[in-house]
């Protein structure tokens, strides 16, 4: 029943309305009599009813006066903003009293409001990428490219600007453990000092260091020192996933170990065999590169745009921006590599290729020889 207070004029009971009753006879008939074409939503607007009429002008659905109604109006309110309430206070949690003092002497670069800009580096896989961090009141709060350093020219990558958050990591170490229990400083410099003072005599026998992949000059310095100091101590680099191959491969090319430098800014064509420059983190200043790499698609000189060629195992981002890609197992990418070769005329014969392995060695071979 509708509610007798209501002042909704608009508000009609369920029991006022009855159901239209449809007449074969008379929609055939009106159909029949129409001219031109006709629309409708459903058979009963078809039949042009008069208590269809009556809903389409219903403003408000059924029982909307509880809506209206002052009691249950408030009582809604007062549950919502309860519910609301409990819900806040349970998400709350009582944070620990802390002492919050003036300076006594404030530093002389800090102004309240100004950022303060610190030129660092971060090292990935053995490697320092240079960064600039922007810090308020000391505390770190932005990390961006060092614009004036040549590995990055102010470009950044996902690693950098993630490492923000490890600063404010609530479970990051904040002191020396032996055997699982925190030890100061001092006391890990006496301990050390004592066994190394003891190695002395029998020249650094059964004295290791292990480390990860290291290209610091300074730090490499300081081993060197130390190896002399102790000939006997050996040092040990060792990494999960490591880059040993390029280091075999140039050793076998150039007689000696080195991380090459790519000029992609120079490059018409660029083929990537398995190898994700644009964004891997085992590529030494990859930021750099993808900068080259992609001044190289801008045609604002009027320039030819560079193409990519790139077959690879897994998806990459280097292979997203592929011209043309190939997608081969891991134990397949030899043999295409050797193809290639071959093409150019640098390389003995591989084995059989697959019709599309055969089309991408072709094309590729062919852009490299236009293009030496």
């Amino acid at each position: 029943m509708s509610n007798k207070n209501d002042s909704s004029p608009n508000l009609i009971s369920p029991g006022e309305i009855k159901p239209a009753t449809l007449e074969l006879e008379a929609v055939r008939k009106k159909l029949a009599d129409a001219s031109g074409p006709k629309y409708w939503r459903t058979l009963e607007e078809l039949a042009d009813q008069k208590a269809f009429g009556e809903l389409l002008e219903r403003e408000f659905p059924r029982q909307a006066s509880e809506w209206v109604d002052p009691v249950s109006r408030r009582s809604f309110l007062k549950l919502a903003g309860a519910s609301m309430a409990l819900a806040g206070l349970a998400g709350c949690t009582k944070q620990p009293l802390e002492e919050i003092l003036p300076y006594v002497r404030q530093p002389e670069q800090l102004i309240p409001g100004r950022p303060v800009f610190y030129a660092t580096a971060m090292p990935l896989n053995g490697h320092a990428i240079p960064l600039l961090v922007e810090t308020h009141e000391f505390r770190p709060t932005k990390v961006d490219g060092n614009p004036q350093h040549q590995a990055s020219l102010g470009a950044t990558d996902l690693f950098a600007q993630a490492s923000i958050l490890d600063l404010y990591d609530p479970d990051r170490s904040t002191t020396l453990t032996h055997m699982g229990e925190s030890a100061p400083w001092g006391e890990f410099l006496r301990d050390v000092g004592r066994r190394v003072t003891d190695l002395r005599a029998i020249q650094g026998a059964g004295l290791r260091f292990l480390t990860g992949a290291v290209t610091s000059p300074t730090f490499g310095m300081q081993m060197k020192a130390v190896q002399q100091l102790y000939p006997q101590a050996k040092w040990h680099r060792w990494d999960p996933v490591n880059r040993d191959n390029l280091r075999v491969g140039s050793k076998m090319a150039m007689g000696g170990y080195y991380d090459p430098i790519y000029k992609f800014e120079a490059a018409a064509v660029v083929v990537s065999l398995d190898a994700d420059f644009l964004s891997g983190s085992w590529f030494p200043g990859f930021v750099r590169y993808s900068r080259d790499f992609m001044h190289g698609r801008k045609l604002d000189q009027g320039n030819e745009m560079n193409r990519l060629y790139v077959a690879e195992s897994v998806p990459t981002t280097t292979g997203f921006k592929a011209d043309h890609r190939l997608g081969l197992r891991p134990s397949e990418v030899e043999n295409v590599a050797r193809a290639l070769a071959a093409r150019l005329g640098v390389g003995a014969a591989a084995g059989e290729l697959t019709e599309e392995q055969r089309k991408w060695v072709e094309a590729a071979a062919a852009d490299l020889s236009e293009h030496k």
